[in-house]
């Protein structure tokens, strides 16, 4: 009897990530569109950014529509010029065309610990401000805009100051 010796099989085949491997495996699940739907959840805040994710929250998707719950009238009327926009960026972060229209729903949303309620503050470079305020030579309202455009800073950040032309 001859001693066998071990010789590794070499192939061409290229070893797959195992995220490329479980990724092809959801695209052949036939519940896949409901996942896709369900990732709206996970980069919604992504998307919308900070201060609108705190107003607005998706709460349900139903055959490409998605409900989301908007924390008073005053978003809700700012969310209808948004809508295409947020369908659109959050459909080209799902790489498909999942979301078929946003429906938006007046409410109060699920209550939230005093901590989480503040909105973070950002410090304001005062320089920034006064770029942006035109010089209208009455005194009265070039304070009001600085105002406005300070309030507008630290609720934002430093991108609010930034010269949009």
């Amino acid at each position: 009897m001859r001693a066998s010796t071990y010789s590794p099989v070499v192939t061409s085949r290229r070893i797959a990530r195992a995220g490329n491997v479980l990724a092809d495996l959801l695209d052949r699940l036939p519940f896949r569109e409901r996942l896709r739907e369900h990732a709206v959840w996970t980069i919604w805040a992504d998307v919308v950014g900070p201060l609108l994710a705190f107003k607005a929250e998706p709460v349900r998707i139903e055959e490409g529509k998605l409900f989301v719950r908007v924390a008073n009238s005053a978003w809700m009327q700012e969310l209808q010029f948004l809508k295409d926009d947020i369908r659109s960026r959050l459909n080209h972060r799902l790489g498909a065309s999942v979301v078929r229209g946003l429906y938006l729903v007046l409410g109060g949303g699920k209550p939230r610990l005093k901590q989480e309620a503040t909105m973070p503050f950002h410090p304001v470079d005062e320089s920034r401000i006064a770029a942006l305020v035109p010089d209208v030579s009455r005194p009265d309202i070039e304070v009001a805009l600085r105002r406005v455009a300070r309030a507008r800073a630290r609720r934002l950040g430093p991108d609010a100051t930034r010269d949009p032309g």
